[in-house]
């Protein structure tokens, strides 16, 4: 990572993390709501480059906080982010 860069990132993901903690004191939060979150969490890296490496770290801290709350699925949100498309929609049923 550019160490320029170190503190928008980490910015951007402090405001996801203060998102799912908002989301987290809720009652009974369902894991739409949590979907919607790393959305809008993701998207404020929109307009950034990143190289892989980077999004990998993002990623993984977006994959802590899912595991935190105990979201066992991004539903591609991730795949996404890091890949440009989800390779889960290619699998044969």
């Amino acid at each position: 990572m550019d160490p320029a860069m170190r503190p928008l990132l980490t910015e951007k993901i402090n405001l996801a993390a203060d998102d799912f903690k908002k989301l987290s004191l809720k009652k009974h939060p369902g894991d739409k709501e949590y979907l919607e979150m790393i959305k809008i969490g993701l998207g404020r890296f929109d307009g950034i480059y990143l190289d892989t490496e980077d999004k990998e770290r993002v990623c993984g801290y977006f994959t802590e906080l899912m595991n935190i709350v105990g979201l066992k699925s991004s539903d591609g949100l991730l795949n996404n982010f890091l890949y440009g498309f989800d390779p889960n929609q290619f699998k044969k049923k």
